[in-house]
């Protein structure tokens, strides 16, 4: 008894929002230790406010996208609510993000807003894990495209494996990765009938993906875009193209459940990427600092959006949408 307890003790240990915070801070301070401060301080001084400000709109302008894409994904699950219902839980979700290590809360906030007091929480909470996993799969798509269309860049061969190999992989993940798992459950488990029958608009609609995808797209170019006004702002002279490949790279080591936001991952890989086309480190630090503030100010949107939204009383589900095997999953 005494190993299990040492054993749930470490992982809550592990686990702790404040573990996090406090990596995210030794990165930035190792980060720091060998960045000229002044440089640093005189970068971000010299910011335009223009191009800054133009930046956080694009970014919080994406993540109105990307609700939409949430919403879209839900409707063929019987979610009717009104497009307002999936832009207040997003926004609420963000917001609830900036007190966790991580997307989790805000992702579970976000699902049991959507699901409101109906027997739905299972379906809601996996349309927020199909968005977050299409996502996922159009960034890496982005990323690999960019990276094999620019071979000029002396970047890290794995990089390069990567861009050949993990595309076709999380296609094939996405499209049989649940229903091959779920082969290894029996046919009357209701995880099973969630997968195979609920959820079926998530394999074989493909008119559904190809949409969804497409926004995804939109969605992530913002987000590199918004990247570019920041570089704007400081001065930084290099290719828009080349932000393609190492702002989805920097974002998905960023989802890791190791730093705060990802805050010291975004500044140490911007540093990393940019150095190896000339910029020199305190503005490539500036650069990763600012996208951070414009992260963090980006949640304290959801909070105005927390604090002026009202949820509805949920709309009742469509009689016609998949209902029976999420019966008793909640």
């Amino acid at each position: 008894m005494a190993a299990v307890a040492d054993s749930a003790s470490a992982r809550g240990w592990l686990s702790s929002p404040l573990l996090k915070v406090a990596l995210s801070l030794v990165l930035l301070a190792i980060l720091l230790k060998e960045t000229d401060l002044s440089q640093l301080a005189g970068a971000v001084a010299r910011a335009q406010s223009g191009w800054v400000i133009t930046a956080l709109l694009v970014y919080i302008g994406s993540q109105v996208v990307s609700a939409i894409r949430w919403a879209m994904l839900a409707r063929p699950l019987g979610f009717r609510e009104p497009f307002s219902q999936f832009f207040g839980a997003y926004f609420t979700g963000m917001y609830m993000n900036l007190f966790a290590p991580s997307t989790v809360a805000g992702d579970i906030g976000r699902a049991l807003l959507l699901a409101g007091g109906q027997k739905r929480k299972a379906l809601a909470f996996t349309t927020v894990l199909a968005d977050r996993g299409l996502g996922f799969v159009v960034l890496v798509w982005i990323a690999a495209f960019a990276i094999l269309a620019q071979p000029g860049y002396h970047l890290p061969p794995p990089l390069y494996w990567g861009a050949w190999i993990v595309p076709p992989t999380t296609l094939l993940g996405w499209l049989f990765g649940a229903k091959l798992m779920v082969r290894f459950l029996a046919p009357e488990n209701r995880w099973r009938h969630l997968v195979e029958r609920d959820l079926t608009a998530y394999w074989h609609d493909y008119r559904l993906l190809s949409e969804t995808s497409a926004v995804a797209g939109v969605f992530h170019t913002m987000q590199v875009g918004s990247q570019v006004f920041l570089a704007w702002a400081l001065g930084i002279k290099v290719p828009a193209a080349f932000f393609f490949i190492f702002v989805p790279v920097v974002n998905i080591l960023g989802m890791l459940p190791v730093s705060f936001s990802g805050i010291g991952i975004r500044e140490g890989g911007y540093w990393f990427f940019l150095s190896q086309i000339g910029v020199d480190r305190a503005t490539a630090v500036a650069l990763g600092l600012l996208s951070s503030v414009v992260v963090l100010l980006t949640g304290l949107t959801g909070g105005i959006v927390f604090l002026l939204w009202r949820n509805p009383v949920p709309v009742a589900a469509d009689p016609s949408a998949p209902r029976a095997a999420n019966d008793g999953l909640d």
